[in-house]
């Protein structure tokens, strides 16, 4: 029997997802001062809860200032302390792949990059480092 996913999607705009220890945490459309206070509670609530994977994904989000990179570079910085495998979901292309990359955060977090082929089925690979 496979286990139930759970979703649930805050005020803020983030999103999410767990499939019994296993956990998604979905950027809003702009990670900025304005909630990165949320979603950094958000990542601590779940690594606190115990999960053995977490995913941020930022696959939809547009923009990503300081304060959404201190919030990846907090929830790494945690993970790792708790043993959980962390990564992140970006965008094949864009500012934020970008601003991740520049940043170096693309260096130290294992990366998944989503597209979407033509035939508009998502695809997720990984960026190997």
């Amino acid at each position: 029997m496979s286990e139930a996913t759970m979703e649930f999607s805050t005020s803020g705009g983030a999103t999410v997802r767990r499939t019994g220890q296993d956990a998604t945490l979905l950027f809003p459309v702009e990670a900025d001062v304005r909630n990165c206070a949320d979603l950094h509670a958000l990542s601590r609530q779940l690594l606190d809860e115990g999960i053995r994977s977490l995913i941020l994904d930022l696959t939809d989000c547009q923009f990503c200032d300081s304060s959404g990179l201190n919030v990846i570079l907090r929830t790494y910085v945690q993970a790792k302390t708790a043993g959980v495998r962390l990564s992140i979901r970006l965008p094949e292309h864009g500012m934020v792949r970008r601003t991740c990359s520049i940043a170096g955060v693309t260096r130290m977090i294992p990366v998944e990059l989503a597209g979407t082929p033509p035939e508009g089925d998502p695809v997720v690979r990984r960026l190997s480092r």
